[in-house]
């Protein structure tokens, strides 16, 4: 899975082509910070769908769980760990 960013404008926008998903922000920061939340949530809606999903949705569904992962490990990391005083 892949993100790319660009500026339209005034607004930076990103997305992730192979999901079809783009935010936007007036910072990088924050389309970021929209593209994650998106993401997230996606992830959830996927994962508590009461219906079978279709092949393009369960192809969506091994991405995310992939980048989810790997956020849960970054995040749980204790070498990477900053103590802040």
């Amino acid at each position: 899975m892949s993100a790319k960013l660009w500026i339209k404008g005034k607004r930076v926008v990103v997305g992730v082509p192979e999901l079809d998903i783009l935010c936007t922000g007036k910072t990088q920061s924050e389309a970021v910070f929209r593209l994650f939340s998106n993401l997230l949530k996606y992830y959830q809606e996927l994962k508590a769908s009461p219906r079978p999903l279709d092949e393009r949705q369960q192809e969506h569904m091994k991405l995310l769980k992939v980048w989810v992962e790997s956020v849960e490990r970054k995040m749980t990391s204790r070498s990477e760990l900053t103590i802040i005083r």
